[in-house]
């Protein structure tokens, strides 16, 4: 199971990169993707049963990928039940957490169940006003995709630091990947929220609703010629 987990961890981070690195929208960067998705799938299953008793990290990234992933399979304006169990999900994780941080042994330990905590709160809010709204259509559906996609490159990236940090040469901060994966999120935010490029992507996204054809889900469609 180590080894299988090693292995989707591999997938994930070079599909993870290649997906940041292209095009958006286009055929490389959708199928990418689709590795990416796949391969967190089988991270996030492997590190939970890894993880033993304690499997609520990788629960609470799986949720950021699925509901990453789901966001862009359906068209605009558009809620269904999955997003109502996502959302009772993630606030379950998050009261989890900060229970958990109650009785945390190191203050170590209690910081990082606060941060996860907040991460599944902040979700679920987010979650809520969507419901609420009855959906998201144009450049706060393709930023959900995107912060929620890059939140889970970055825990899966943090994991491979952790593991690995102390075979990196002494002159390397082994967190500066970490950092630029974290400037490289906000950077398309800021790009996605309050630049032109949203009709970029609403004519790769949005207009291309990718639920309606399953090989245009698999980067294959007409909207990519």
């Amino acid at each position: 199971m180590l080894v299988f987990h090693i292995v989707a961890g591999i997938f994930a981070l070079l599909s993870g990169f290649s997906a940041l690195s292209v095009r958006k929208g286009a055929r490389l960067h959708r199928l990418s993707g689709n590795i990416f998705f796949v391969a967190m799938l089988l991270l996030t299953g492997s590190a939970a049963i890894l993880a033993g008793n304690d499997p609520y990290v990788p629960i609470l990234t799986f949720y950021f990928v699925v509901t990453a992933w789901a966001i862009v399979l359906r068209p605009e304006r558009e809620v269904s039940a999955f997003d109502y169990v996502a959302f009772i999900s993630v606030s379950l994780l998050s009261i989890r957490f900060f229970v958990d941080s109650m009785s945390a042994p190191t203050d170590f330990l209690r910081g990082l169940n606060y941060y996860f905590g907040g991460m599944a709160a902040l979700a679920a809010l987010l979650d809520l006003n969507m419901i609420v709204r009855g959906g998201l259509a144009g450049k706060h559906r393709i930023a959900r995709h995107l912060w929620r996609m890059c939140y889970a490159l970055i825990g899966a990236f943090a994991s491979f630091i952790a593991n690995t940090s102390d075979k990196w040469p002494d002159f390397i901060d082994a967190n500066m990947p970490l950092y630029l994966l974290a400037a490289t999120l906000v950077f398309w935010l800021i790009r996605v929220l309050f630049t032109r490029w949203l009709g970029k992507a609403k004519r790769l996204f949005a207009k291309d609703p990718v639920s309606s054809n399953v090989l245009t889900s698999l980067g294959y469609g007409s909207a990519n010629k």
